[in-house]
């Protein structure tokens, strides 16, 4: 059997269970988040040196050239660079853990229920948010030393591993909002194939123009707006969450009869579905249709 392009390793689990609508929403969504994390990278990169919070791929390459002896003001300061690697590979771990605690009593199989933005990936988004929060009291109210900037690289590279492990787990394929080199390679893969179809080619583009946009946004707030650049990735994040929670995009999708049964896997217990609810009342039949 011929191995199958890169581009169709990852399968859009919620495009089989989900509303071409719910979908166009959740991708806005994804639009939204590449947005904000194109202007965290621009107020990072810009105001703390040659450093990253998002783009890890970058901060290596910079760690490399410290190691070489380049420094400030041609290379980049390698205790920042550290600080960002450590602490994006902490929030992505403990985005692992809050999305696994989570999922707990709620694990069904795959082929009964998916959800297409589920709670825990809001739940994981607003832990970074705090986190977040806490750069934009910083940044307004901290008077400027290296030891406040390293804390702040330190603050936005932990909510962006926990943005890209929370987006991660939605499982579209070629997205990340965070970093942009995966997103780019699927997009241009999808032209070289003429694979792509018209959703997936409108979220590719949409995530990788408004992350450039978002850091032309965080450049130009930097210079007309400074003290209050982190406020509008901030707002732009929380909407996020408002809206994925408040939209139905969290609701439980069944793939088919809503009369179908579905059990749960966790401590080997059989969770009550429609079917079995609606039999005890005398209105839906005990057993799905064959």
């Amino acid at each position: 059997m011929p191995a199958r392009p890169a581009t169709d390793r990852v399968v859009d689990r919620a495009a089989a269970h989900a509303s071409p609508a719910l979908l166009a929403a959740r991708d806005r969504l994804l639009v939204a988040l590449a947005f904000a994390s194109g202007i965290y990278e621009a107020i990072c990169f810009l105001s703390f040196g040659k450093v990253f919070t998002a783009f890890q791929t970058g901060n290596i390459v910079f760690l490399g050239l410290g190691l070489a002896g380049t420094r400030p003001p041609d290379g980049p300061d390698p205790v920042r660079v550290i600080i960002s690697l450590v602490a994006f590979a902490v929030g992505a771990a403990l985005a692992v853990r809050i999305l696994k605690a989570f999922d707990g009593d709620e694990e069904v199989e795959d082929g009964d229920v998916f959800q297409v933005w589920p709670p825990r990936v809001s739940i994981a988004l607003g832990v970074a948010l705090v986190v977040q929060v806490g750069f934009l009291a910083m940044w307004v109210g901290a008077s400027p030393s290296s030891e406040v900037s390293n804390i702040l690289v330190g603050l936005s590279a932990f909510a962006m591993g926990m943005q890209m492990n929370a987006v991660r787990s939605l499982h579209v394929p070629g997205i990340s909002t965070t970093a942009a080199t995966a997103t780019f390679i699927s997009w241009a893969s999808g032209i070289a194939t003429w694979s792509h179809k018209a959703p997936a080619a409108r979220r590719l583009t949409g995530v990788l123009v408004s992350m450039a946009v978002g850091a032309f946004v965080g450049d130009w707030m930097l210079s007309h707006a400074h003290t209050y650049a982190p406020v509008l990735p901030v707002l732009v994040i929380a909407i996020v969450i408002v809206f994925a929670s408040a939209s139905g995009l969290s609701r439980r999708n069944p793939r088919d009869s809503p009369c179908r049964p579905w059990v749960g896997r966790r401590r080997g217990t059989r969770r009550v579905g429609p079917a079995v609810v609606g039999a005890a009342v005398g209105g839906w039949p005990s057993k799905p249709p064959s």
